[in-house]
């Protein structure tokens, strides 16, 4: 049918297509509570904007001073923005996000096309657009969402002016990442390292594209350089290697630090990608190897921005999943060429075949944590020359039967084909699931899975006549600054805060918290973070409440006391608000 429409009608009806799939990400957006970490992190930056009026440096009023505001200030100025024209909400915070990830979607489109044609961009736009780990970064108030979009948007002005020998469009690529060094450190300069050794492994036209790299670094230190200058001279007195120490660089490659270290170290994101696009990550690891054999200029150029990011990232020690997101846009691109020439029929039978099969292990793989688990256990149990225990056998076993049918059909595939007629509905078995599951996840799942009971706790505190708070728990809490208006930051002194730090022994829990508000007044509210005890682990209420002190308030997140008795707030004291999912976990 597609065929039979006009050029510019085709391109409108793709671009279309594409804004409603982006347009999922405005649904429910302002669902509470913002989240624990980056989050309410850069939202209280934000508010802070307003509140002081300091868009430079918000070192004075972040939470833990430089310790956030080190970070470029780009998202938090678009945030600021979006506080003055739609209030302080949740919303708010991930406007520009939300707004990003659609303008991504088309970038995507654009590449797609300039690289191919248009029926590879619009393919690659919906396997990057619908891939929920996409959808739920930019559902979210952090710079990793328009970091991306900064990112193939230089890429996209790079691959043009290197076609028109345009040098406008080179120092537009450069200021292009500039803003992306503006929105997160450093994560930029991985564009100019990967079109630098574009040019070193691919000869052709060296001199004119080397001009283009300069004017494209031009570019980058004209946007990036005054902030990051005024950051050196104000906090670091000059010392050239500031952000490179304050920022712990080295020790975030060589030790790890944040407790990010993963099991996995340098394979981490090889599992990453299994899990996290699984319906490409095959079609991609092939056209990736045809790439680098072949060399073919603009798509080598794609394969080397994917490998630049994950070398990099999957050296160093620090890893969390959401770096993977600015490589899925190449990863993106280079699936959907491969799944464009399967529908064709430019691939072999046996190619097609063995793509089919791994597609199916990776969906398998990617389908249950309890089954990853599982093999990782015993993986681990046979390294050490044991036994693996009847426990992770029984959780195995499916996935065992699941990979072994696979395996199977495709032995029989191979020696006489039957599977072949399945290229006719790739896409649809590709694009329908990610589709599904991305409503899921909007429509219903975010409507419960954020709900940590901040917002609630909150409106306690408003409506209730208190002289102090006493919060029980380690290390700080944006989300709980952020919803307490900076009251732990010293931006209010209607009311006293007091943080107390439980100790190691969980047995020790009940007497020291005890000990610590023996002197507390009736007016005063005892908060409990229960996730902020113990790393990785959860206390209950009932736990660590002092014998004298009554509940009155409990969420998933928070348990709240008060000496006198006082009517219980909302419905909340029974039990938690709603389950939570944390992609960099998986």
């Amino acid at each position: 049918m597609l065929s039979k429409l006009s050029e510019t009608a085709e391109q409108r009806l793709h671009l279309a297509v594409i804004t409603i799939a982006g347009l999922l990400r405005f649904v429910n957006l302002g669902f509470t509570d913002l989240q624990a970490w980056d989050e309410a992190l850069y939202a209280v930056r934000a508010e802070g904007v307003l509140v002081f009026g300091s868009w430079v440096d918000q070192a004075e009023f972040a939470i833990d001073g430089l310790y956030s505001a080190l970070h470029p200030p780009l998202y938090v100025w678009l945030t600021a923005i979006s506080f003055s024209i739609f209030d302080v909400t949740e919303f708010s915070v991930r406007f520009f996000s939300a707004v990003s990830g659609i303008l991504t979607l088309s970038v995507v489109y654009f590449l797609g096309r300039e690289l191919s044609n248009r029926s590879v961009g619009f393919l690659a736009a919906l396997l990057f657009g619908l891939n929920p780990f996409v959808l739920f970064f930019s559902r979210q108030g952090q710079f990793d969402s328009t970091l991306t979009l900064f990112l193939s948007l230089a890429v996209l002005c790079l691959l043009i002016s290197n076609r028109r020998k345009s040098r406008t469009l080179a120092i537009v690529a450069g200021m292009i990442t500039g803003a992306a060094l503006m929105t997160k450190l450093f994560v930029g300069w991985g564009i100019p390292l990967a079109y630098l050794l574009w040019i070193v492994t691919h000869r052709k036209a060296r001199r004119e594209r080397g001009m283009q790299l300069g004017l494209l670094l031009l570019g980058t230190i004209l946007v990036a350089a005054p902030w990051h200058v005024f950051m050196t001279v104000t906090h670091g007195d000059g010392d050239i290697f500031f952000f490179l120490n304050a920022s712990s660089l080295v020790e975030r490659s060589v030790s790890g630090i944040e407790g990010n270290v993963k099991p996995l170290e340098v394979f981490y994101y090889f599992n990453q990608l299994l899990v996290l696009f699984p319906a490409g990550v095959f079609f991609f690891g092939f056209g990736l190897l045809k790439t680098i054999r072949s060399r073919e200029a603009e798509w080598w150029f794609m394969g080397l921005w994917f490998l630049v990011f994950f070398i990099v990232f999957s050296t160093i020690r620090t890893k969390l999943a959401v770096y993977l997101l600015p490589m899925l846009v190449p990863v993106s691109l280079i699936a959907a060429h491969q799944i464009h020439e399967c529908v064709r029929g430019t691939s072999s039978r046996r190619t097609f075949s063995l793509l089919l099969a791994g597609t199916a292990l990776s969906l398998a793989w990617a389908a249950s944590q309890v089954w990853r688990n599982g093999i990782k256990s015993v993986a681990g149990s046979i390294a050490r020359f044991t036994f693996p225990s009847a426990a992770d056998l029984y959780l195995v076993t499916p996935l065992v039967g699941i990979l072994a049918l696979i395996l199977l059909v495709t032995a029989l595939d191979l020696r006489r084909p039957f599977l072949d007629p399945v290229r006719r509905f790739l896409l649809p078995l590709i694009l329908v699931p990610s589709l599904l599951l991305c409503c899921y996840d909007v429509f219903i799942l975010d409507t419960v899975r954020f709900k940590d009971g901040a917002t609630e706790l909150a409106e306690l505190v408003d409506e209730t006549d208190l002289s102090g708070i006493v919060v029980a728990g380690y290390e700080r809490n944006p989300q709980l600054t952020y919803y307490l208006e900076g009251l732990d930051i010293d931006w209010r002194d209607d009311i006293t805060f007091r943080r107390v730090i439980p100790p190691k022994d969980r047995a020790e829990f009940r007497s020291w918290l005890t000990s610590e508000v023996v002197g507390e007044t009736e007016d005063v509210l005892l908060i409990v973070e229960k996730d902020k005890f113990i790393r990785y682990e959860w206390v209950t209420a009932d736990e660590v409440r002092p014998p004298d002190w009554s509940p009155v308030f409990d969420s998933r997140r928070y348990a709240a006391f008060m000496k006198k008795p006082v009517i219980q707030h909302a419905s909340l004291l029974n039990g938690p608000a709603g389950p939570v999912v944390v992609y960099p976990e998986l």
